[in-house]
């Protein structure tokens, strides 16, 4: 009978691992915003670690440009200015609208009827944090059949970066809410019959993700356009 430390059982994670991912997740939930100070001290004494797992984290998500460090100030949760977040949703597009395209042939019927009902659930949403967690959820439940895991990985990366910033969450105008539930509805239709070829799926659903940017930048745009 093999004991619970034997070598060929689970690893336990480290307390730098673990540190990490419990920093990470309180910074992709919301509960530490952009710009909130990272103390070492104060983080090690919650994790109920030493400052030294806890720095080593904070520099792997200063890798991953979750974290920023500012002269004399320290490590902060990263803040996006209108270039950096515009620039996500750019890359975001290009890359969904390819995963589209690789996703569809292995698309099942379960699958879209997953999509379908989280799209149900965004069209009665307001648009909030939960919003954008449906959004997705929504997005990954196509994304993730793409036949290329690196696509998947950046995909991801590039969500976690837009849902850590915040930014869509308090941009995202309701309008455009509705919008995109009708944009859903037509990708999952063009899924189903199976008609379009991987061109014009992908152009689709990139400029599903571009309309985003529009829509913001129009919204931005109107009181603007009323104060002069």
């Amino acid at each position: 009978m093999q004991s619970e430390h034997s070598s060929t059982g689970p690893t336990a994670p480290s307390k730098h691992e673990l540190a990490y991912r419990r920093i990470r997740q309180r910074i992709i939930d919301g509960r530490y915003q952009p710009g909130h100070r990272l103390v070492l001290s104060t983080l090690a004494r919650e994790l109920d670690v030493s400052p030294v797992p806890v720095r080593e984290a904070i520099r792997r998500l200063e890798a991953e440009g979750l974290v920023s460090f500012e002269r004399n100030v320290g490590a902060r949760v990263a803040t996006l200015g209108t270039d950096d977040w515009v620039q996500l949703v750019e890359m975001l597009a290009l890359l969904d609208g390819y995963a589209f395209a690789d996703a569809a042939p292995r698309m099942t019927a379960e699958r879209i009827a997953t999509a379908r009902d989280l799209n149900a659930q965004l069209r009665v949403e307001q648009a909030n944090e939960r919003t954008m967690a449906l959004h997705r959820e929504f997005h990954r439940t196509i994304f993730g059949c793409c036949g290329n895991r690196h696509v998947i990985e950046a995909l991801e990366w590039i969500w976690d970066r837009i849902d850590a910033s915040r930014v869509l969450a308090s941009l995202y105008p309701p309008l455009r809410l509705q919008a995109a539930v009708e944009e859903h509805d037509e990708l999952l239709d063009r899924l189903e019959r199976g008609e379009d070829d991987a061109g014009t799926l992908e152009a689709c659903a990139r400029e599903h993700n571009l309309n985003t940017i529009r829509a913001i930048r129009s919204a931005r745009a109107q009181p603007e356009a009323r104060g002069q």
